[in-house]
């Protein structure tokens, strides 16, 4: 019957530990590194987003915009005033 029992050494226990530690470190570390690949392309989306953003005008810009095309058009009448 004591054949048929195997003793756990320190030894064993501590290789078993180290062993299961690992496997657990690389799936956490596969994990990570899809998190960083998915982070990068987070962060390349945002900036294409703000690019886009940055470039519509805002509505000052279309009032100041709107402000000169009207000046420009009571100049015109204006001048086709005087022509006439």
């Amino acid at each position: 019957m004591n054949n048929m029992i195997k003793r756990m050494t320190i030894d064993n226990l501590a290789r078993m530990t180290q062993d299961e530690f690992s496997r657990v470190n690389e799936k956490f570390e596969k994990r990570f590194d899809k998190i960083d690949g998915d982070m990068v392309e987070v962060k390349s989306a945002l900036k294409t987003v703000l690019d886009v953003v940055l470039e519509i005008p805002s509505k000052k810009a279309f009032e100041r915009l709107e402000n000169k095309v009207d000046r420009m058009d009571i100049e015109l009448v204006a001048v086709q005033r005087k022509v006439k």
